[in-house]
């Protein structure tokens, strides 16, 4: 999960904490290897685009990706909605552009030899429409020739309401419990997650956000990439769990 979310409640914690609680989450406890990603991703791409010579990681999140990426492209940037997400990967990316922006309608006023959109963060869009302008937007910032790299979210027939999960993270300083209860409706998947993170001198924070993200089917997505103006859609294996990569050229 990248950083799209409505806050079910108001968070007690500030934007720093939901940003250092998904480090946290990912990259300690999850063992999420964001090295071994960035370097298939690389391969991806130069297998389509041997000449792709920048990339644009959108809804970018921390930034973990882009920090492997920036070494196999001479030029990287990002975009994240979510300021608190964004501050943190400018902190870790110094000289690296992080546009604000929303994935469905940014504009930078330049293209790339290639686009990524990791980790489930096209599930945020709300609807077919929605999918098709962001994939057009994403069309819109690639060179002919450019490859898009996109990680779908789960389809209907691979979501499981109604079930929980928990993990545990710390690192030297903060102490990190989350609890995540999936829901559904329709096509529409909920996550509602409970975060309680401690730190000494800082006392005991909670919050809760819920995520809320679109069962797409495979055609869908397929359809979308076609209206936006791609070709040679490709399904790959995923990292982890049933989510595969799909890859496309821009014709």
């Amino acid at each position: 999960m990248r950083s799209l979310f409505r806050p079910a409640t108001t968070p007690v914690a500030g934007g720093h904490d939901m940003a250092t609680a998904y480090d946290l989450i990912y990259a300690t406890a999850a063992g999420k290897d964001y090295r071994r990603e960035a370097r298939d991703i690389a391969a991806l791409i130069r297998r389509r685009n041997p000449r792709a010579g920048s990339l644009l990681d959108v809804a970018c999140g921390t930034g973990l990706h882009l920090s492997h990426l920036r070494r196999s492209f001479a030029h990287v940037e990002g975009v994240e909605l979510a300021d608190e997400m964004r501050q943190a990967a400018l902190r870790r990316l110094g000289g690296v552009d992080v546009h604000a922006g929303d994935m469905r309608d940014f504009r930078l006023g330049r293209t790339f030899g290639a686009v990524t959109c990791l980790f489930s963060a096209i599930g945020y869009a709300q609807s077919v429409d929605e999918l098709d302008r962001t994939l057009a937007c994403l069309a819109a910032h690639l060179e002919p020739g450019g490859v898009l790299v996109l990680e779908p979210w789960y389809t209907p027939e691979q979501w499981t309401p109604g079930t929980v999960h928990s993990g545990v993270a710390s690192d030297r300083h903060r102490h990190l419990t989350r609890m995540c209860y999936s829901g559904r409706s329709g096509i529409v998947s909920t996550m509602t997650m409970h975060y309680v993170l401690g730190e000494p001198g800082a006392g005991v924070r909670h919050w809760v956000e819920e995520h809320v993200m679109t069962l797409f089917t495979d055609q869908q997505y397929r359809g979308a990439f076609l209206r936006a103006g791609f070709g040679g859609v490709e399904r790959l294996p995923g990292w982890q769990d049933q989510r595969p990569r799909l890859v496309a050229t821009k014709r």
